[in-house]
């Protein structure tokens, strides 16, 4: 080698799969995805048809699932082979619940139609009475005729008409000697009030129908709740600012045995909120009476 002749060094670099290759993990992260996919495939399929239109629901349209859905907690558990979305299904407890709110559904029901002023309302559809999966409910909405109804808009005050019909609503209620939740319903429509929103007003219109259903005599411990909820559980999704998205809704909820809470007194224990807002067994047809 001739004096100043430059050295080259070459470095050849390995062309096989062996230990330090990743391309392998590449592959077997698909596969373990894909084997997961399969797996949550063949689960839900196993899960019975109420569960499964919960699920498809959500990833249909999960921001309306979330506001529009009735809050229930759906059992993904086995259970005897079956999946429920109520921890006892066919409990003769919950099902004795579930007949005496459709015989609750019929009395008032029909008490309302021995009214004439409330007759012709809920001919108008003014009073609209339906059980839903948290129990009877009884709705006063605006009528289409008539935007102002019950309260006067943008307002939480109570329309004379109104509170007549609320007065003859009352005793009825009280009679039934359950439990009832108050909430309020608004339309989009903005308020142009400083420190006030849909919110409040939602609010303060279902807090002032508690209050004139006490004055008529029904008990002030029936009332579990009031709540106000704005714009956001609108009947006609669809159109924000419909009229009958302005509502109040008297809720008789299901209630069901609490389960057995250690160290609590037996009286305590069943009037425990945990016996309150559970989801009945859908297996059970809320439609018509048991045979």
């Amino acid at each position: 080698m001739q004096e100043g002749t430059p050295i080259i060094i070459k470095k050849k670099k390995g062309h096989g799969h062996g230990h330090h290759g990743g391309a392998w993990k590449v592959a077997y992260a698909d596969f373990v995805t894909a084997m997961m996919a399969f797996f949550m495939v063949m689960w839900i399929m196993g899960m019975d048809q109420p569960t499964r239109e919960v699920i498809a629901g959500y990833f249909k349209d999960p921001i309306g699932w979330e506001k529009n859905t009735p809050k229930h907690k759906v059992n993904l558990i086995k259970d005897s082979g079956a999946v429920s979305t109520s921890p006892t299904r066919g409990n003769p407890k919950e099902k004795k619940e579930i007949e005496q709110v459709r015989q609750l559904e019929e009395t008032v029901t029909k008490a309302i139609e021995q009214k004439p002023e409330l007759k012709k309302l809920k001919s108008q559809h003014g009073i609209e009475i339906r059980r839903t999966p948290e129990g009877l409910q009884i709705e006063l909405v605006e009528n289409e005729t008539n935007s102002e109804l019950f309260f006067k808009l943008g307002s939480a005050e109570v329309r004379s008409q109104a509170r007549a019909v609320l007065a003859r609503l009352a005793p009825i209620l009280r009679s039934t000697g359950r439990k009832m939740i108050v909430d309020g319903h608004t339309d989009a429509r903005p308020l142009n009030r400083v420190g006030y929103d849909n919110f409040d007003l939602s609010h303060d219109r279902a807090n002032m129908v508690r209050k004139i259903l006490v004055n008529g005599g029904c008990r002030a411990s029936q009332f579990l709740a009031v709540r106000g909820f704005a714009a956001n559980q609108p009947r006609k999704a669809t159109d924000p600012y419909h009229f009958s998205n302005r509502r109040v809704t008297i809720l008789i909820p299901y209630v069901f045995p609490a389960a057995k809470i250690e160290g609590l007194p037996g009286d305590v224990a069943r009037e425990s909120i945990e016996g309150v807002f559970k989801m009945p067994d859908t297996s059970v047809d809320l439609t018509q009476k048991e045979r």
